[in-house]
């Protein structure tokens, strides 16, 4: 029997960082990004309008011109950028507890027993000899950090029902794969996934800035939660002999790996497609319909302007367009991540098919922010 408490002591720094899954945490970041991108993208569209700075909180008025419209106002930037990095340690720091929560449970099951990070994935704390205990306390102290930023920023914006849904968070990651049935084992992980740290995290940020969720927001969560569906997929494809073998029947393990990996390209193609209808500028649209529709026009306009000496402008771009540039190579790099994704899927290579998936989710994010940008331009 192997004494945790001298084994513990020998847990090296690296390994600890290790088990908070750093390659998946933009997986956390990714859907506060999206969200307060859509927040930002409404209140530069006019959703919103400036509240009072001696507050500096999210108030909600009703407009002195009609009596039945209600009216949402934005706090300063200044605050706008803390609750949105409030909501950041929310989101990272409940991924990084639910991380911990998992090894602790499958480590006490023997679920990890000989996994040794190669093939298998990255080392499991627990099964390489670090004390329960010490596992457990981990996913508390990052489960406590998330609660206190929740607190934060519900107090800055005044969303008070929201610690409810802070509350449903944490039993959700607690029962992933503690309890006496845990949903994990049961082919309800991939769900969860898609709920959790697709449309909670991403919705959830949106209302909590603007008291709104758009269509911009809500596509932005299927996306991100689809793209954790992906990552969950890779993991559990790993990990099936193993898990079929402990009696944990994850989603893959019920299907199969060949139609796992069927699925795991689906759902990154479906991500992809959302990715590109809805990040992409609608300068971008309008400019592709009026050069299909108009290229003769266009042509006898610049030529009209070179005959009559006329600057017709056009040759220097804004900010606005350098944003938009920005957002449709994001766009691109996407697509790229998403089909080396399902290569490495398809290639059985773990290692790189997780990252690959991950950052994905970052990049996607960073197309929404920049599109988010340029709206805010025109």
């Amino acid at each position: 029997m192997v004494n945790n408490d001298s084994s513990s002591s020998n847990i090296s720094l690296a390994l600890w960082v290790g088990g908070a899954r750093p390659r998946t945490l933009p997986l956390g970041l990714a859907p506060v990004l999206i969200g307060a991108a859509a927040s930002w993208r409404w209140g530069a569209l006019g959703g919103m309008r400036p509240c009072p700075a001696s507050a500096g909180r999210m108030v909600e008025k009703w407009d002195g011109a009609s009596a039945d419209t209600l009216t949402h106002c934005a706090f300063s930037w200044p605050w706008f950028a803390v609750a949105v990095v409030l909501c950041i340690v929310v989101a990272v720091g409940l991924q990084i507890a639910v991380n911990y929560l998992n090894d602790y449970a499958d480590g006490v099951r023997g679920t990890d027993v000989g996994r040794d990070g190669e093939v298998t994935g990255p080392r499991r704390l627990v099964a390489s000899g670090a004390n329960p205990r010490q596992v457990l306390l981990a996913a508390g102290i990052a489960a406590m950090i998330a609660c206190a930023a929740g607190l934060a920023v519900i107090g800055i914006t005044g969303r008070w029902w929201m610690i409810a849904l802070g509350a449903v968070c944490l039993l959700a990651a607690w029962g992933y794969t503690n309890g006496r049935h845990p949903y994990g084992y049961r082919g309800l992980g991939e769900l969860a996934a898609f709920i959790f740290f697709g449309l909670v995290p991403a919705l959830g940020t949106q209302y909590v800035l603007s008291g709104s969720i758009t269509v911009t927001g809500a596509a932005g969560s299927v996306i991100c939660g689809l793209l954790s569906v992906g990552v969950m997929m890779v993991n559990n494809l790993r990990d099936l002999n193993d898990d079929a073998a402990h009696g944990k029947r994850t989603l893959m393990v019920r299907v199969g790996e060949e139609t796992g990996k069927c699925w795991h390209a689906r759902v990154m193609r479906w991500a992809e497609v959302l990715t590109v209808i809805f990040a992409m500028p609608v300068p971008v649209y309008v400019a592709l319909l009026g050069w299909l529709v108009a290229v003769p026009a266009q042509v006898d306009a610049e030529r009209a302007c070179v005959e009559y000496g006329v600057d017709c402008g056009g040759g220097m771009w804004g900010v606005a367009g350098w944003a938009g540039l920005a957002a449709v190579i994001c766009i691109a790099c996407c697509i790229v991540l998403t089909s080396r994704a399902i290569a490495a899927v398809r290639r059985d290579q773990w290692r790189q098919a997780l990252p690959l998936c991950s950052m994905t989710a970052l990049v996607v994010a960073c197309a929404f922010v920049l599109n988010a940008w340029q709206a805010s331009f025109i």
